[in-house]
């Protein structure tokens, strides 16, 4: 399972993916096996793994880890981080 991380700093710079990277900086012309996407579903997360994508990390409310996304934390390795809070 998914190491869960409560949030504290939604400052914090291993947040900059959701919060303050533009598609532009996600996103390498010169390597695209770098390139980075988010994805806000359940569902689009979940095909996107059942196609061979893993997350780099999660982030969600708290309530949703034992319900909605709960199969989706199960499927991540024990280094992926999952980032909670309320909302």
């Amino acid at each position: 399972m998914a190491n869960i991380i409560k949030i504290t700093d939604f400052s914090a710079p291993e947040l900059d993916i959701y919060a303050r990277l533009t598609e532009k900086q996600l996103f390498s012309k010169a390597h695209p096996e770098r390139a980075v996407f988010v994805a806000e579903s359940p569902l689009v997360i979940s095909m996107a793994m059942d196609y061979g994508c893993q997350p780099l990390s999660l982030l969600m409310e708290r309530k949703y880890t034992e319900t909605t996304a709960k199969d989706i934390i199960a499927r991540c390795s024990d280094d992926i981080p999952v980032y909670t809070g309320s909302a």
